[in-house]
């Protein structure tokens, strides 16, 4: 029986956007710089929850751009069609379907964190694989760029869990996905 959650938790510009026109993500180091002790805390909570994380080769691309590994000795399973290099022993590559893989994320692991990107958040939604959605609203209009929502997505009714506002003006809203 799958038990396991998935949550997808992901920082997006007010206006919808992960990533500015150019797939970057600088327009976050400001608020990174700015994160007191309580947002540290909060997300060291989180991160400690989760068993394993999940993204898309962009995102792992990106990751590893950002020095040295972030995500320690965590399963991590990167979503590629081709080779790639392992960041560390604990990266796996996946080729196969959104669909099949969740299940096995949700029979072996309790707590699974989605970490990106767009294209493979929209195909977990799309696969209705995703349990929790945890949206940092990052008080910026970035005007351009990867849309994190792209109007393709079926209905889904979400149920508002938890709201936290941030000293940085980061309002990070929780939310369970129903049905």
């Amino acid at each position: 029986m799958d038990s396991g959650e998935i949550t997808l938790y992901i920082a997006t510009s007010v206006d919808g956007y992960v990533a500015d026109e150019d797939g970057g993500v600088t327009w976050l180091e400001a608020y990174e710089a700015a994160a007191d002790d309580d947002d540290v805390e909060d997300y060291t909570a989180f991160f400690d929850s989760v068993e394993c994380l999940v993204m898309g080769a962009t995102t792992y691309e990106q990751v590893r751009t950002f020095g040295a590994w972030p995500y320690g000795d965590k399963p991590t399973y990167v979503f590629s069609h081709r080779d790639r290099s392992p960041a560390t022993d604990a990266v796996e590559f996946v080729d196969r379907s959104v669909a099949e893989f969740a299940r096995v994320l949700k029979r072996r692991y309790e707590h699974s964190w989605l970490v990106g990107g767009a294209q493979l958040a929209r195909a977990f939604l799309d696969a209705h694989e995703i349990d929790e959605l945890r949206l940092s609203l990052v008080p910026v209009l970035l005007g351009d760029g990867v849309r994190l929502f792209d109007g393709a997505t079926d209905r889904q009714e979400l149920r508002l869990l938890d709201t936290t506002v941030r000293d940085t003006g980061i309002v990070e809203h929780r939310y369970e996905i129903r049905g």
